[in-house]
């Protein structure tokens, strides 16, 4: 994922950054006006494509996170319980394995020093960027349920929210989560 957002996200960050320097082939003839970015629709392409590699990135992690903890529980014989797990009712397939390895299992993922709010907070993240994404603006939106849950969430776009707030991957905040997730991994291993 690293390599991935490495690659990806510069390219978009390097037309945003011409764009706002006025520089080739970015520049402005004198045409406009002054107070309006001549380039806004490509700055805002630029900064959707940075958007949608980081959701990517959230998307391939929870995945990847999700499968693991299958297979976990394959690995131990409890495959079938994993069908059961919706019936503990704790809202979520994360809060449901998370509750099911402290009460089950006696691991408690907490112990391993990952920021559990944090991988919460990239899944709902992820949930948002594959259900709710608008598509006149091509940006993902927190949810109200994600919003109500973590109004202050690691994934907030730096733009001012309207009506809701846009979300972001941005490199730091998916380290720590790809971070968290291998604790997790390591603990229950």
């Amino acid at each position: 994922m690293n390599y991935f957002y490495d690659t990806v996200v510069p390219v978009f960050e390097e037309i945003k950054r011409k764009i706002e320097a006025g520089e080739e082939p970015y520049t402005d003839d004198g045409c406009g006006d002054p107070e309006t970015m001549r380039f806004e629709e490509e700055w805002e392409r630029a900064h959707t494509a940075i958007d949608m590699a980081g959701g990517a990135c959230l998307d391939h992690l929870q995945s990847t996170f999700h499968q693991f903890l299958g297979e976990f529980m394959r690995e131990i014989g409890a495959e079938h319980l994993i069908p059961r797990m919706k019936e503990m009712k704790k809202g979520s397939w994360f809060a449901n394995y998370r509750e099911f390895f402290r009460m089950e299992l006696e691991i408690d993922w907490t112990a391993s020093g990952a920021d559990i709010d944090l991988l919460e907070q990239a899944i709902l993240t992820r949930n948002d960027f594959t259900h709710n994404f608008s598509f006149t603006t091509l940006a993902a939106f927190q949810t109200n349920f994600h919003a109500e849950k973590y109004p202050a969430t690691a994934f907030a776009d730096s733009s001012p929210a309207i009506f809701k707030k846009r979300l972001s991957v941005q490199k730091e905040t998916l380290a720590r989560t790809m971070a968290s997730t291998f604790l997790v991994k390591d603990l229950s291993s």
